[in-house]
């Protein structure tokens, strides 16, 4: 019987061009989430370094206040 099911899917007429879009849209897709990942990451890191700057900033006026 599962036989009978896998023969009707092999038959069945499958363009192969279409699969290959598919394929080439998937990796697009995957491309663009993985851009959006990097510059996500180099906002995020930047954004860190700018709190860096701020941290250091307030702690020499700490010190000159208290010096």
């Amino acid at each position: 019987m599962n036989s009978f099911f896998l023969n009707i899917a092999l038959q069945s007429s499958v363009n192969p061009n279409t699969f290959n879009n598919y394929m080439l849209l998937g990796y697009m897709v995957m491309g663009v989430i993985g851009l959006i990942y990097i510059v996500s990451l180099v906002l995020r890191q930047r954004n860190l370094q700018q709190d860096i700057q701020l941290m250091e900033r307030l702690l020499q006026d700490d010190e000159e206040a208290a010096g």
